[in-house]
Formats: structure tokens, C-alpha cells, sequence
């Protein structure tokens, strides 16, 4: 495929390692599974950065609160290393190994990226935010991709920036949250969970005590948005 390409193959969306952020706002199948596409990519730099800026770089350059990566984080995406010879498969929550640590040998690099589309029972969101609203790095943000029936969640996918090393999966928050009752008392127990997930610090973009506020209502955020559960105190 080419190295920009967006395609559907099968149940898969695969995108080229050199797609740019404005390849996945114009693209017509990301538009067709996320609704809400056009107003996530908004938080994400400026149109000229957009135009240049590649997922696979975001991947690579592995801040702690890069927006694409917590991104697909939350969609349990899985990137294609290669070396020029052969080919592996890795969890992109797996690429990271400490603050600006990959697991990537220096010869490979990414050639695609791939990750099953929704189906009717799941719903995605992403939230960051910033000092301004747009045009700047995030203080925090997060990502969550939910399935659920008969008001059971199936599966969970939950992401975080901002408070940690390196972009955060949220993974025992998740694993909690399956099985659970779609409520509010499962939302509750998954920011107190998510909070032992984090470390945050204190820096010029807000205290370590900000930061886990911010978590928390980032995920409170991602379920009212969501019409998961009605209005809850804050």
C-alpha cells in the first residue's frame, strides 16, 4: 500500500507510516467510524503542522503527550516494524519502554499501522486539555474506545498523556472496567483506579495535583460525551 494510504482491509483500517494528520481529517473512512473526527483533529496544532506532521513521527518521537498516540492508544492500534527485510508486529502500547525508550532497533522503522474499526456497540472519544485551546501541547489528554451491551461494558481501551514518562495505556483501569454495569459508580471506581496508573509532575503546564484532577475529569468527560452516563458531580 502506499506509505499514505488509508485503507479498510477487512475489519482493519491500515495506514502508511507517512499519512499526516490532515490524511487522516480528509480521509473518508476515518470520517465514516469517528463521527467526531473533525472536532479531535482541531485540538491538534496548526494546519501547517498538520499538513506536515506524520503519524508514524508522533509514534516515534514518543512524547508523553503526543495527541495521535494517546490517540490510538485508546484504539489498541498495533504498529508494523520493518527493518528492510522483515516484517514484526507490535502493540503500540508496547513500543514504549521509558521516557524516549522504544522498543525499535536502530535499523527499523515503521511502515503501517493498523487497528480493527468499531463496531455499532463501540464508542470512541478523546479529550485534551491545554493552555489554549488549540495550537498548543496538552497539559493532559486521554482517549477511551468502550464496547457495550445490555448496558454491560464487553471491552475497554483508556489512554492518558500528560501524566506519566511516557503516553500511557491505562491497562488495570481498563481490565476494570469490563464486565462492569454502565454507571456511574464504574466510572467512579475507574478514575480512582486510573489515579494509581498515573505519575505525573509538576511542571510549567501544571502541578502534579492539577494533573490528576485533569485525569479524572478528561474521564469523566469521555463518558458524559458519550451519553454513557448522565450528569455526575464534579
Amino acid at each position: 500500500m502506499p506509505l499514505k494510504g488509508i485503507t479498510k482491509e477487512g475489519d482493519k483500517c491500515v495506514i502508511g507510516a507517512s499519512a499526516t494528520v490532515t490524511d487522516l481529517d480528509e480521509s473518508p473512512l476515518m470520517q465514516e467510524y469517528f463521527p467526531r473526527l473533525k472536532q479531535y483533529i482541531k485540538l491538534v496544532s496548526s494546519t501547517p503542522i498538520r499538513n506536515i506532521a506524520t503519524i508514524a513521527g508522533n509514534f516515534i518521537n514518543a512524547s508523553p503527550i503526543g495527541d495521535l498516540t494517546i490517540f490510538f492508544l485508546a484504539l489498541n492500534a498495533t504498529v508494523v516494524l520493518s527493518d528492510g527485510k522483515e516484517n514484526r508486529e507490535l502493540l503500540l502500547r508496547n513500543l514504549y519502554k521509558g521516557y524516549k525508550i522504544l522498543d525499535k532497533r536502530p535499523e527499523e522503522f515503521i511502515e503501517k499501522i493498523w487497528f480493527q474499526l468499531p463496531d455499532k456497540n463501540t464508542l470512541f472519544h478523546f479529550e485534551k486539555v491545554s493552555k489554549r485551546t488549540c495550537l498548543d501541547i496538552a497539559s493532559v489528554n486521554s482517549a477511551i474506545s468502550i464496547t457495550s451491551k445490555n448496558d454491560i461494558i464487553e471491552n475497554a481501551f483508556l489512554s492518558a498523556g500528560g501524566v506519566g514518562p511516557i503516553p500511557l495505556f491505562l491497562e488495570k483501569t481498563a481490565d476494570f472496567l469490563k464486565g462492569k454495569n454502565v454507571n456511574e459508580e464504574s466510572l467512579e471506581g475507574a478514575i480512582e483506579i486510573a489515579q494509581t496508573e498515573i505519575t505525573p509532575i509538576s511542571d510549567v503546564r501544571g502541578s502534579e495535583e492539577y494533573k490528576r484532577l485533569l485525569l479524572g475529569q478528561l474521564i469523566k468527560a469521555h463518558f458524559l460525551s458519550l451519553g454513557i452516563v448522565e450528569e455526575v458531580e464534579t
